[in-house]
């Protein structure tokens, strides 16, 4: 199994980027262990689906992902064994911004995630991506890693996600909904919290009580 030619040329201008950049304090991966670490995790329909090139190894499980095929290409992934799995940096330049500080500052890149991911500017294409990863039984639970990159505009996707029968995603746009309230997703908040699943429900409530301090508090 090799790379596609997308993915070559995308690890070729990321390595371009970072060949003038003195980063040792960092896990950044060489070109060789990017191919051999991507091509090993092949097998998650994140990397398999969306092109990701593994980027870095800090010897948590973890690693940074770039992702080099639509609806979000370019942007970065944070992919976690616990499940935690989301996009984290728009683009390879924050990522390294990141980088750079969090050596500077003896830190793990980890500690300098925003605590919301960048929104994805194809929104129709990610909720197509979702929608099909939703649809796959083996790559289902991938989709919940995507949720976070949703603007929460779509209230035809929001109401799939929030009575979906696997209740991580009703959780996940839970968790969005509570960091991002507003009185337009009091609805979408209201199904997650009259989820079947304990799990969702509570996540459910959390986010309409967001979504209720956020009105008290004038906004709109």
């Amino acid at each position: 199994m090799n790379l596609s030619s997308t993915e070559r040329q995308a690890l070729d201008a990321y390595l371009a980027r970072i060949q003038d950049h003195d980063l040792p304090g960092t896990a950044l991966l060489p070109d060789a262990e990017i191919v051999r670490w991507s091509l090993a995790l092949r097998f998650h329909p994140v990397l398999r689906r969306l092109g990701g090139l593994v980027l870095d190894d800090a010897r948590t499980s973890n690693h940074h992902v770039l992702l080099t095929a639509p609806p979000l290409a370019g942007a970065v992934l944070y992919l976690a064994h616990d499940g935690d799995s989301r996009v984290v940096f728009a683009d390879i330049e924050a990522f390294l911004d990141a980088a750079r500080r969090a050596d500077a500052e003896d830190r793990d890149v980890e500690d300098l995630h925003p605590s919301v991911s960048p929104l994805a500017g194809d929104q129709a294409g990610v909720g197509t991506f979702i929608r099909s990863l939703l649809a796959s039984p083996d790559d289902e639970d991938a989709a919940i890693a995507f949720i976070p990159s949703l603007d929460l505009r779509d209230t035809a996707l929001l109401r799939e996600l929030a009575s979906h029968e696997n209740f991580f995603v009703a959780e996940a746009l839970a968790v969005e909904i509570a960091k991002r309230p507003a009185e337009a997703l009091r609805g979408i908040a209201g199904m997650c919290a009259a989820h079947s699943h304990p799990q969702a429900a509570n996540a459910g409530q959390r986010a309409v009580a967001a979504v209720e301090r956020w009105t008290r508090n004038g906004q709109r």
